[in-house]
C-alpha cells in the first residue's frame, strides 16, 4: 500500500510555526496591554484621592493658600500621569489588535493547508479503495472465468463417450 504523502508538508509546517510565534508575540502584547490597563486604573484612582485631596483642601474652614496650591500643582502631575497612562494603554491595546491581526493571518494560512490536506488525503483514501475495488473485482472475474472454463471442460465430454466409460 502506498503512504500517504503531503506534498506541501514543509511549508505547512513552516506555516505552523510562524503561527506559534505570532502566538507568542500575541500573548506578550496582551500581557502588556493588561499591565497598561491595570497603571491606567491605578492612575485614575491617584488622580481620584489627589482630587479629593485638592477638594478637602479648598473647603477647609481656613484656607491655607500654600497647601492648596501645593495640592493643586500635585493633582496637575497627577492627572498628567493619568493622561500619559491611558495614552500607553491605548497604544498598547492597539499594539496588541495589530499582533491579533497578524496572528489570525497566520491561523487563517495554517487552516487552509490543513484543509488542502485533508481534502488531499480524502482524494488519497478513494484512490486507495477505488485501486482495492478494482483488485477485487478482477480477482472475482478471474474466479468465475476458470469456475466457467471448469463447468465448459465438464460439459464438453462428448455423451457417448461418457456412456462407453473409460477404454
Amino acid at each position: 500500500m502506498t503512504k500517504f504523502r503531503f506534498r506541501l508538508e514543509r511549508v505547512l509546517r513552516a506555516r505552523r510555526v510562524a503561527e506559534e510565534v505570532q502566538r507568542a508575540r500575541l500573548f506578550e502584547a496582551e500581557t502588556a496591554a493588561r499591565a497598561l490597563d491595570d497603571a491606567a486604573r491605578a492612575s485614575v484612582d491617584a488622580s481620584v484621592s489627589s482630587c479629593d485631596v485638592l477638594r478637602a483642601d479648598q473647603s477647609a474652614t481656613t484656607l491655607d493658600a500654600t497647601r492648596v496650591l501645593v495640592a493643586q500643582s500635585a493633582h496637575e502631575r497627577v492627572l498628567a500621569a493619568e493622561l500619559a497612562a491611558r495614552r500607553r494603554a491605548v497604544e498598547g491595546r492597539l499594539a496588541a489588535t495589530t499582533e491579533r491581526a497578524a496572528w489570525t493571518t497566520r491561523r487563517s494560512d495554517v487552516r487552509g493547508l490543513e484543509r488542502l490536506e485533508e481534502r488531499e488525503r480524502e482524494t488519497f483514501r478513494e484512490e486507495i479503495d477505488v485501486r482495492e475495488e478494482r483488485v477485487i473485482e478482477e480477482t472475482a472475474a478471474r474466479r468465475a472465468e476458470v469456475a466457467r472454463h471448469a463447468r465448459n471442460r465438464g460439459a464438453s465430454v462428448n455423451p457417448s463417450q461418457a456412456e462407453r466409460g473409460p477404454r
